[in-house]
């Protein structure tokens, strides 16, 4: 098998996120309560898009930016300011640690943000006036304002993943069908799928793109700041806080800029994922090379290339087994009934061409080694103390999950 080139390897880190916030919504969403917000949530943004008469693609776009938005503006937290007084004691020789002017920073950056992603959201065909009205109203709502924190964190891609709940293995079929990504194990004939679609790529795949195109941003922020005020690239101040993976993950993003910047002479940290108009195969590869530079990612499922299949199958098993859970798994014998031959003619509707047995097998590696991983982010983030602000690009529940190890 040909080398992964770094385009792929983008597109195999994409999936690995999906695939993450699948797993992780599966639990969140067993909550009666979590099911409550999401409802208030899609409620809420849906009106405003039905009121202005907003539908089809463009309202997939936009709702996209009215929960980023959302996202950001709800990031400020009380428990952070107190955190950090308290963490800054004694530092600076015992001066008093200023709340109120760090409080005006971290307003004044999530204002900021938020106008970025109005710039966005108005190259992608999203009306600025539309856009500062639409979120005023969110923002204003005292009820969405109530939001637990383990709703708000996250938000967009959380809510990506409940509307989409089969997002990993639709973008890994597009992705083949594409031709970025190989699979000999997937058949256009056998595709009932592809029948029904046109030239234009699905609406969960531009979904997906704009939610990459988000994550990437959040991390550029602060990059983007430091340029505007004075054209030069300032490194932030190391916050022992943070995990030393997250830590690591910001100086190997320095690293790359300073790549980026010095051998290609391209002074840029972000691109937009370009899809007001039909999105090309070439857009979906400038997206990937992008997120080969500016987007990192630690994966939570391990493999190789050729056992995705099984492990996006893994999770229909696992999903199966909690709703229908007097139904064997697999049989060596007759498997005419199991979960995994059902999983397996969901798949073969797809396209995709894997055994029973495959599943099966993937599925007691996955249950016990990622999926223990998963669960623990789940607790973490049920119990954390506050949230940063959204420009910190915090996952210090994510790098402690993929630290876990369930003896």
């Amino acid at each position: 098998m040909p080398a992964t080139t770094s385009v792929q390897k983008a597109a195999f880190d994409a999936i690995d996120s999906l695939h993450f916030s699948q797993v992780m919504m599966s639990l969140i969403c067993a909550d009666p309560v979590a099911e409550e917000w999401y409802g208030r949530i899609f409620g809420r943004i849906n009106s405003i898009l039905q009121r202005e008469g907003i539908t089809g693609k463009q309202a997939q776009i936009a709702k996209h930016y009215l929960l980023g938005a959302l996202e950001i503006y709800l990031s400020i937290d009380s428990n952070y300011f107190a955190g950090s007084v308290e963490h800054n004691k004694g530092v600076d020789g015992g001066a008093p640690y200023n709340r109120e002017l760090l409080e005006q920073f971290v307003e004044h950056n999530r204002n900021y943000s938020i106008a970025l992603l109005c710039n966005i959201a108005d190259f992608n065909g999203v009306d600025r006036e539309f856009f500062f009205q639409a979120t005023e109203e969110l923002f204003n709502d005292k009820i969405l304002s109530a939001m637990p924190r383990f709703i708000r964190y996250r938000l967009t891609e959380c809510c990506y993943a409940l509307e989409y709940p089969d997002a990993p293995l639709f973008f890994y079929r597009e992705l083949v069908s594409l031709g970025i990504v190989l699979c000999g194990k997937y058949s256009r004939h056998r595709d009932q799928f592809v029948k029904k679609s046109d030239s234009e790529l699905s609406l969960l795949f531009i979904r997906a793109g704009l939610l990459f195109e988000f994550k990437m941003l959040q991390r550029a922020v602060q990059v983007i700041t430091s340029l505007n005020k004075n054209g030069t690239l300032v490194l932030p101040v190391a916050d022992l806080r943070m995990s030393f993976t997250e830590r690591k993950n910001i100086a190997d993003y320095y690293k790359r800029l300073a790549d980026v910047w010095l051998l290609e002479n391209n002074h840029s940290s972000f691109v937009v994922f370009q899809c007001k108009s039909d999105v090309s195969d070439l857009d979906v590869k400038i997206l990937l090379k992008n997120m080969s530079r500016f987007y990192f990612h630690k994966r939570m499922f391990d493999g190789t290339q050729g056992s995705w299949l099984g492990t996006l199958g893994a999770f229909d098993i696992e999903v199966s087994r909690w709703v229908e859970p007097e139904l064997a798994i697999y049989y060596e014998g007759d498997n005419s009934l199991t979960i995994s031959e059902k999983i397996r003619s969901k798949f073969m509707g797809f396209g995709f061409s894997v055994s029973a047995r495959n599943l099966y097998l993937r599925h007691k590696t996955i249950r016990k080694n990622s999926y223990s991983k998963i669960r623990y982010y789940y607790v973490l983030l049920l119990n954390q103390p506050c949230i940063f602000p959204w420009y910190l690009n915090d996952n210090s529940c994510y790098d402690m999950a993929l630290g876990f190890d369930d003896i």
